[in-house]
């Protein structure tokens, strides 16, 4: 888990006792959006994995895993070749 979706958890449990200050509105806009970038990248990696897997291309699909866990651990857009 990224840093970034702990905060967002925090933030929606804060959202259901009381209303956001709008800091933390800025905030939670901020997270959410950090959020879909990396569901995004996560996705196109794991549909390109697919594709080397249905493919046999071992060499391509090191590839992807190796930027399948920088994502995961640094929550950047792999590195495309």
């Amino acid at each position: 888990m990224l840093a970034v979706h702990q905060r967002l958890a925090e933030l929606y449990t804060l959202s259901l006792k009381r209303p956001l200050a709008p800091a933390e509105q800025d905030e939670l806009q901020h997270c959410l959006h950090v959020n879909t970038v990396y569901c995004w990248e996560m996705a196109r990696l794991h549909i390109e994995a697919l594709l080397a897997e249905s493919t046999q291309d071992t060499g391509w699909q090191q590839e992807i895993s190796a930027q399948l866990l920088e994502v995961r651990v640094s929550g950047k857009p792999g590195k495309r070749p």
